[in-house]
Order: structure tokens, then sequence, then C-alpha cells
């Protein structure tokens, strides 16, 4: 016994027809087939058999449908039609369906080696007995679903033929693809497996002419080239070149047998939890599957807001994970939020890069290099890249990969009509039948069921829009002795609620206007509605306990079970412990809300208690890892309002910064303006220290840009020196000497504008720095000797220490060792005596290199062990000083002959660098393979 729905739609017994008799009572069967084990609501079944225009008639004639399946279905082992209100479920083996053994199949194809994988292809196909869906009433499911299923079957024909030629299946064999081609001829899939038959078996001019044909077709009916795939077969045909490996699951069995390979790349897997209801979308979720598997490999899926775009990307995308397994990464681009502005492609650029495998440090500045360090990155690997709620096409472009093997998915309000290449997937909403599902999926028990039509009352008067479900089924669960009715009351007499429900995108308003008002009646209500109205005021990702107790003037504790209060409200959404956000459109609401309730001016108010919190951790971060904050101590007001984040450890350093770094980047870039520049200056300035120690240049180049505006905007000369210097100096670190020279060259002025030699002198000895990197020695001597002259004039012994050590750093580069050690031997001394630590173990490690590259390695050794313990005695450990100083004693070590040891050394600056995420992966496989290895690059800037 068996169900059919892949062809004449039935119950089958031994090769027999066993029914239903009539075409409605099959469309009824196949409905239930599609959703087999769910329930089915009665209103679609009745569209299942009439559409969307059912007769007066329809429910009753549904229950009679179903008592004649019932009597159909009485043979049949293991299957029983229930009644589970709002509708039915038809419970049966998923494998006695021929869809979902076709699926079962596939899956199994997918996992296989190329023999097997053929065979189960065209078991699975054997499975298909005709069009699918056939004989049944009307034209809606094959319309529906049909389509869908039918493009679901060319993909697995596809593999199948690429399995076989992966095995050197003979021509012969492939009789059918030219007909397939002229059936589907914009399909070119079909085309690139017949170009490739017909190259291996010698017809090189048929496989051009192939090709030809459907150029010619894809130019003429959609103004569009073919894509990467097939031109790169057709380069490879005119140039004689061999055909290329078309099994498309060869990669993964690599990656699975190479897993604990050490150097084996990272494999993201970044994908939100999938959502725990997911109702309906059965067209999309094929349309979609198929776009990215079989077609063009980028899908936009488009829609108002609140119309369940991300929970489609996320729930096919989880599905799609084995299809890519080289990774799968995600991004929220927050596109929807006009005044927080979309997310920059160059930081989604160098998150990609990180998680590929890119170090910090190897992130490019410039936005087209960055791109196309991607592309490179991503060429040839399967991997599945969301960009979810983009802003525009301007925004994705730069994100997309250039290789036809990865697939990208994005959504947005708008329909992008540019990707041309793409297939639009436009949501609607929902209609009654699957919005009753998704509602009764979510509320947690039966009222849904028994309730029915003021179940679908509710569905109505949210307008079929998934978020408002969703909040209408969190209302529910808030209040569990509450009959459905209730709600639906509620909704219907809140006159201007339902007219904005049925707007577009504003419909969301009235749903989050419910959410916020019984928020409001809780016991806490008025103190957590107004830290959903103060969240929303912030343009970050995210938000802790800490920042919001700085609003507020809450305690910490009362801060934080007021944020879980938001989040059990269906409010806010808790991402990581003690990490807290909102969704786009809520954020919106929330500000909304606060225009309304809150005094004029409270934002700036806000604005200040936020950047005096994070100035003061700023501030003690920098204390706790100790940090050579230099003369930015003075930057900023003296006493702050808040004491900031408590930090013990350098650990605790490291988690606050990274947590905090978009945060504060969002902070500076929306808060300039005169009452907010010299905070915004001050936190900049303090915050690039942190980012500097963390080795997060790309972001310390944001930082800096976004504060500039700022730092002019006070009037201050100092400010803007200030911010120009930082600014130069991290465009130094990332390579750009240039930029960063001419920045360099701006703060000097300003600051010898100012009066302010001591600044002078600083800058004078960071363009010595900056000349050497670049390669300018003479240049940076110049500098360098300027700025001790300047600094003996003032008196500055500490400003002329580290002058010295710098000259000595050129010195070094020259080949000048004795010169090179007499100069850091004099800074030594000289700190020694003025008692700083840290900046005299700076020059012990250069006169240390300088005693290696001189050959006195003895004396190398013993100032690199001295410098360790040193570091140690500060405090040092598990950080970049560490690793340079293991670095340099390995290089000493191997000049010695002391192979093991010096091997020792550089894995340890290779594991902590790695940490850090400091080193790239080129560079950790140099570190294991050759001798000695070439020192990081993150290093080499340092000296």
């Amino acid at each position: 016994m068996g169900f059919r729905i892949l062809g004449p739609v039935g119950v089958w017994a031994e090769g027999r027809f066993v029914g239903p008799s009539t075409p409605q009572q099959r469309s009824v069967l196949a409905m239930l087939l599609l959703n087999v084990r769910q329930v089915v609501t009665t209103e679609r079944l009745m569209r299942a058999v009439w559409g969307d225009e059912p007769p007066i008639t329809a429910r009753n004639a549904i229950h009679q449908y179903i008592s004649r399946l019932r009597r159909v279905l009485v043979p049949v082992p293991r299957a029983a039609l229930v009644t589970a209100p709002p509708g039915y479920r038809l419970d049966a083996e998923p494998a006695d369906v021929d869809l979902h053994r076709f699926r079962e199949l596939v899956d199994q194809a997918r996992k296989s080696v190329p023999r097997e994988a053929g065979a189960l292809f065209g078991q699975a196909l054997r499975l298909w007995q005709g069009p699918p869906l056939a004989d049944v009433s009307g034209d809606w499911l094959p319309a529906m679903f049909g389509q869908a299923l039918a493009e679901e079957r060319l993909s697995v024909v596809e593999e199948h033929v690429a399995a076989g030629l992966s095995l050197g299946a003979p021509i012969e064999s492939l009789a059918d693809l030219p007909m397939l081609i002229s059936e589907h001829p914009l399909r070119e899939r079909l085309t690139y497996l017949w170009m490739l038959s017909l190259l291996r078996d010698g017809r090189r001019a048929a496989a051009l002419e192939a090709f030809r044909q459907t150029r010619r077709r894809l130019v003429d009916e959609l103004g569009v080239e073919p894509g990467i795939e097939l031109q790169e077969l057709h380069r490879r045909a005119l140039s004689a070149e061999p055909a290329v490996e078309v099994w498309p699951y060869s990669a993964q069995a690599t990656a699975e047998g190479s897993a604990d390979a050490p150097d084996a790349p990272p494999v993201p897997a970044e994908l939100p939890a999938p959502p725990a209801v997911f109702a309906g979308r059965a067209a999309e979720i094929a349309r979609v599957r198929a776009a990215l598997t079989a077609g063009p490999r980028v899908c936009h899926i488009s829609g108002i807001g609140g119309i369940g775009k991300s929970a489609l990307a996320v729930h096919v995308a989880r599905g799609l994970v084995e299809r890519f397994p080289d990774g799968q990464l995600y991004v929220n681009l927050h596109g929807a939020i006009p005044q927080a502005g979309p997310v920059d492609p160059h930081i989604v650029l160098g998150r990609f890069l990180r998680s590929l495998g890119t170090a910090d440090s190897a992130v490019p500045a410039d936005l087209e290099e960055a791109a196309g360090r991607f592309r490179s990155l991503t060429a040839g690997k399967r991997i599945l890249i969301v960009l979810d709620n983009a802003r525009d096409a301007a925004q994705v472009r730069p994100l997309l990969p250039g290789s036809a093997t990865c697939a990208v998915l994005v959504t947005s309000r708008r329909m992008f009509t540019s990707l041309h290449d793409a297939v639009h997937v436009p949501l609607d909403v929902l209609d009654v039948g699957r919005g009753t599902d998704l509602l009764g999926g979510m509320v947690h028990d039966d009222r849904i069921a028994r309730e029915p039509d003021a179940a679908a009352a509710v569905v109505r008067l949210c307008g079929g829009l998934p978020l408002a479900l969703c909040l209408a089924a969190a209302r529910l669960n808030g209040r569990p002795f509450w009959p459905v009715s209730v709600l639906a009351e509620r909704l219907s007499t809140a006159r201007h609620r339902l007219d904005e429900l049925r707007a577009d995108d504003r419909a969301v308003r009235a749903v989050f206007q419910e959410s916020y008002e019984d928020l409001r009646a809780s016991p806490s209500g008025a103190e957590a509605a107004r830290v959903f109205r103060y969240v929303g005021m912030l343009d970050g990702p995210d938000v802790g306990p800490v920042v919001v107790a700085a609003m507020t003037g809450l305690p910490e504790d009362r801060a934080r079970d007021l944020l879980d209060a938001l989040v059990d409200a269906q409010l806010v959404e808790s991402h990581a412990p003690d990490r807290y956000r909102l969704h786009d459109l809520l954020r919106l609401y929330a500000r909304e809300r606060a225009e309304a309730e809150d005094p004029a001016g409270c934002r700036t108010e806000l604005v200040r208690r936020v950047l005096h919190c994070q100035l003061a951790t700023a501030r003690t971060a920098i204390k706790v890892i100790g940090a050579n904050s230099g003369r930015r101590a003075g930057i900023g007001p003296r006493t702050l309002d808040h004491p900031g984040a408590r930090l013990a450890s350098g650990e605790d350093v490291h988690a606050w910064t990274d947590a905090e770094a978009d945060n504060v980047l969002a902070l500076v870039r929306t808060s300039a303006g005169p009452s907010m520049g010299a905070l915004v200056v001050s936190l900049a300035a303090t915050f690039t220290v942190l980012l500097y120690e963390r080795g997060h240049w790309l972001k310390q180049l944001g930082l800096a840009q976004s504060a500039l505006p700022a730092a002019a905007g006070t009037g201050d000369i100092r400010y803007e020196a200030r911010i120009l210097g930082d600014l130069g100096w991290v465009q130094v670190c990332m390579g750009a000497s240039e930029d960063g020279i001419a920045h360099l060259h701006r703060s000097l002025d300003a600051y010898r504008r100012a009066g302010e030699a001591t600044m002078e002198a600083s800058l004078l000895d960071n363009l010595g720095v900056a000349y050497r990197t670049a390669g300018q020695p003479e240049r940076a001597a110049e500098h360098h000797t300027l700025a001790l002259r300047l600094n003996r004039e003032l008196g500055d012994r500490r400003g002329e220490a580290v002058n010295l050590t710098h000259l000595g750093l050129v010195r070094q580069a020259a080949g000048h060792y004795d010169e090179a050690v007499e100069l850091h031997t004099r800074s030594i001394e000289l700190l020694g005596e003025l008692r700083m630590p840290g900046e005299r173990l700076r020059a012990f490690i250069h006169r240390a290199e300088a005693y290696r590259r001189a050959g006195r390695y003895e004396e190398a050794v013993e100032h690199y062990r001295q410098a360790m313990e040193t570091h140690e005695g500060l405090g040092g450990s598990g950080d970049f000083g560490e690793a340079e100083i293991s670095w340099g004693l390995g290089l000493v070590l191997h000049e010695l002959g002391r192979a093991d040891e010096a091997r020792q050394a550089w894995r340890r600056s290779v594991t902590l660098l790695g940490r850090l995420g400091l080193i790239t992966r080129d560079e950790r496989l140099s570190a294991e393979q050759e001798e000695p290895p070439p020192t990081p690059r993150v290093i080499v800037r340092q000296r």
C-alpha cells in the first residue's frame, strides 16, 4: 500500500488504484499528504478544492469528502484520518508517501559517493508517475505546489546526470538531455551538463554551439549573460582545457575526511536558531530551495516588515546545511532602520573574512580589496551566505561571492530589481488557514483548537501578518485563562489599531502597542516600559545591563531584571548572556513611544549618560591591562557620572572590548554635536587604545573616522589634532602609510598651531615610526631626531627615552646594530630612572632583537628571557607582548641550533596570536612548515 502525489493522486495497492474516486476527494487527500502528520484546517482544505471562491456549502462538503476518504483508507495499514480541530490530520508513515520517500532517497544520495548516489537518484526519480498532483479538482493545488515540485524533480534530474558524468557515463546514456533543454531553455545547469558530456565525447564544436544557443536565449528573453559556471566551461572549451568535475558533493567528503587536520580552514556555522514554529510557505520554500541549489544561486526574499522574510530564510537555510559543507555565513544588515543606518558592507566583509580564517590584522582597509579577498576565499567552495534585512542592492553587491558553487539568500523589504541574476520571491500575508496553523503552533495549549472561529477572527484582524500573529500568541500565552474570543474582541474594538493593522509597514505598530500596554500593566510595567523606550533610543546593535543602569539610574541587577522582563514580553531578544537587542521595527516603535511619553531632550541626556559610562569603563580597562595610554588620561572630564562596568582581569577587558566595540562605534558616529563633542572625542581617544591592544584595527579606523566630525565640531583644535593623530596611526598600522602620514602631518600642524609642544614632539616621533614602516629610513631618522631635540628642550625625559629606542630601530633596520644597541641601552637606563617598567620593557625587547640581528645570540637569548620575566612580573600573560617575546626567542634559539626549543617558542607565539585573531592562516601554516618561519606581519609592524 502507498500514497501517491507525484503523478495521479491516490491510494495504490499492488499496482492497483484503490481510490478516491472523485477529483474533489483527491484534492483533499493531496493537501493532507502534503502535510502528513500535521493538522490541516478546514479552510485550507476548502481552498485546495475550490480555490479562493468556495461555495456556501463548502464546509459541509469537506466533511463528506473526509468521511469517504476514511472508507478508502480502511484497508491501509498504519494510516488514520483523524479529526483535529480546527481541521483534520492524516497519520501515516512518511515512507508510505511517494513525495516523502522521494526526498528521503535524494537526501541519502547527496550524502553518498557518485556510484551509490546515481542508483539512489534513479530510484527516487522512478517514483514519479507523471506531472505532480494530477487528476485533482481545479488548478489551485497545481499552481501552488505543482510547479515547485516539478522544479524539485528537475534539480534531482540534474544531480542524477552529474553523478553519471562523474562515473564516465557515455553520451548515449544522456539522450534525454537535449529534450529537457528544449523544455527548459533558460535552465543553465542542463546546458552545462550537456556541454560537458559533448566535450568529454570530443565534440567541441557541438558544445560551443550549445553554449551559443543558450546565451542567445538568455540575452533575448531575460537580457542577462550566462552565469559564471557556464561561462567558465565555455572558456575551457575555447582553450581546449580539460573539462571539470561535476559531482557537487565531493567537497563534503573531503571536508569530512580532514575535519581533524590542524590546517583545515574554519567552517563557519553562523545561522541563527530556526523558528520554533513554522507554518505554510510550502511553495515559497520550494522556490527558494531550487534557486539556491539548482538555479542562479542568488535568491531574494522581499516583503513588508513583519511578513516573515527572516524566518523563511533561516528555515530554508537550516534545511540546506548539508548542501553547503564549507560553511554558512549570516549577517543582519539592519536595513530597516533609516535613523540608525544600515551596516557598512566593509564592516560585514571584515566579519566574514574573520569567520573564514582571516586575522583582524589582515583584513584589507579598502572596500574593493576586502570584497576581492572575500571572493578569493569563497572561490570553489560550497558556502551559503544569508544577508538578512538588507537596505538596498548597493549594500548587497560587495557581499556577493564570485563562485557559482556558493549560494546567497537576501531578505529585504523592497525588491531589488537590479539584481538581475537573482530569483525574486515576494512574500504575501498568510491566508486564514495557514495563519491559524501558525497561531495554533505558538499557543501552548489547545485553546486555538477549541475556538476555531475566534482563532480565524484573530488571524483576519491581524491581517495575516506573521509578526502580528506571533505577538497575538504571546498575549495568549501570557494570559492562560483568556479565551481566544477575548483577544479577538479586544482587537475588534480598537478601531484605530485595526486601521493600522491592515496597512502596510505601519501595520505592526498596533500589535506592538498592545504588547507595550500589556507590559505596562504588569507589576513592574512602568519601569520596564521606560527601559524599553530608553534602549530604543540607542543606535548600537545591542545593549548590556551596565549601560541600561547608567541610563536609568537603577542598580545593575534591577536593570538586568527589567531587561529579562522585556524578553519575556517578546519586546527584546537576549541573543547572548547579558546582551539584549531590539528588532528593527520594535526599535522604531520604542522611539515613537519615547517621543510621546518622555520629556523633550531626553535622548540627549541619555546619550550623555551612556558616554560617561562607556568612558569610565574604557579608562578602567586601560588601567587593568596596564596599557600605555600616554597623555590620554587628561582627555575629557576628570570626574564621570557613572563608574562603568567592573573589570577585574585582562579576560574581562577583552570580553568587554569585543562586546561593546560596535556599540561604541555607533555611539560615536551618532552623538556628534556641540554639547557632546568633547565626550565623544574622549571616548574615541580612550577606546582606541583597547582596540589597538586587541588588534581590531579595522574598527579602530572606523572609530577615528567617525570621531573626526565631532572633534571638528568642538571648535577646539586640540581635539581635532588628537583624532587626526589616531586616524593616521591606525592607517600606518594597517599598511596605508601614505594616508596615515598625511593625517599625522595634519595632526602635527594642529598641535603646533595650538602651541602644544609636548604633543608636537609625540607626533614627530609617530611620524618617524610611520616613515620607517614605509621604507623611508632617512625621513624616519629626521623626525625622530626632531622629536628628541624638542623633548630635551621641554625636559620631557620619558619622551626622550622613547625617541632613543625608536632611533635605535631605524639604525637596526639599516644594519648598524652596535649603534642600535647603544641607543636602546640609553633608553633602558633612562626609563629605569623614571620607573616606567612598561615602556622600559619595550626598549628591552628592541635591544634583544638588535643583539640577535648582530649575531650576538647568547646575549639575545639572555635579554629575551629577562624580557619575559619582566613581562610576567608586570602581570602580562597570554597577550601580544608574550607572543612577540616568544617569537623573537624562537628566532635566536634557531640560530643557536636548538631547534626543539625554537619550535616550542614559535608554537607558543602562534597560539597566542591565534587567540587574539592577529595571525593569518597562511602565517600559521608557514610557522609549522618553514625553518625558520617568516615573522608574522603584526609583529613586524611593532618593531
